[in-house]
């Protein structure tokens, strides 16, 4: 994923070269709200048990981009965001209490890479009103501690990314701009076995409402 990630990013820096743009970077803090749902298959009762979990979690974004006419082609960069964590106590009735016992399931997204496009479509006080569009790229680490035993596989997921933003420049400071949106992501399905084999299996859905404020240089 790493590697079509920078198979991409070159096509897209590289296709601009030949216009007069703006580079332009900064650093975005943005409140996630995060919706999980999610089916664990039990091994031995074939029981699904479902839940769902909202979490809101402030990370700090980091982004780069290219401008030019009312264009801007970026990539954005999150280190980690939490996904919930989520807890229940069962007791077994196969007769070998082996499901007997508390299962805790928590997950991050961890090295979050987004690639997006902010398309200018008007004007207003003062400000550029974009519409967004990205793909994002990520990695679920499941951190589960399961009475069972059982662990699931870490695996890359990606979105697609909507939003709306407007953006323009602060009132102090040479090239210093400012960037606020709200965005909508809808992820890959997470569906794994069990990492032993045993017949456990998790599926998960998870989509990402964020609002976020920007600062950054262009030059």
């Amino acid at each position: 994923m790493r590697k079509n990630i920078a198979i991409f990013l070159s096509f897209l820096f590289i296709s601009i070269t030949s216009v007069k743009a703006e580079t332009m970077i900064g650093i975005t803090g943005a409140l996630h709200m995060l919706d999980v749902s999610g089916t664990e298959t039990t091994r031995s009762s074939g029981e699904r048990n479902t839940g769902s979990e909202s979490e809101n979690a402030v990370v700090p974004e980091f982004f780069i981009e290219k401008e030019a006419d009312g264009v801007a082609l970026g990539l954005s960069y999150i280190p980690t965001k939490n996904m919930g964590k989520k807890s229940r106590s069962d007791t077994s009735t196969t007769g070998d209490g082996q499901d007997t016992g508390t299962y805790s399931a928590e997950a991050e997204l961890s090295d979050v890479f987004q690639v997006y496009v902010d398309y200018t479509v008007s004007q207003y006080a003062g400000a550029d009103i974009y519409l967004k569009g990205g793909l994002q790229f990520a990695t679920i680490e499941t951190l589960e501690s399961l009475n069972s035993g059982s662990t699931y596989p870490n695996e890359d997921v990606y979105g697609f990314t909507l939003g709306i933003g407007a953006k323009g420049a602060l009132p102090y400071g040479n090239n210093l701009f400012y960037k606020a949106d709200i965005t909508y992501t809808e992820f890959s399905d997470y569906e794994n076995n069990d990492e032993a084999g045993t017949g456990n299996k998790v599926e998960a859905d998870l989509n990402d409402t964020a609002v976020k404020f920007s600062v950054g240089y262009k030059f």
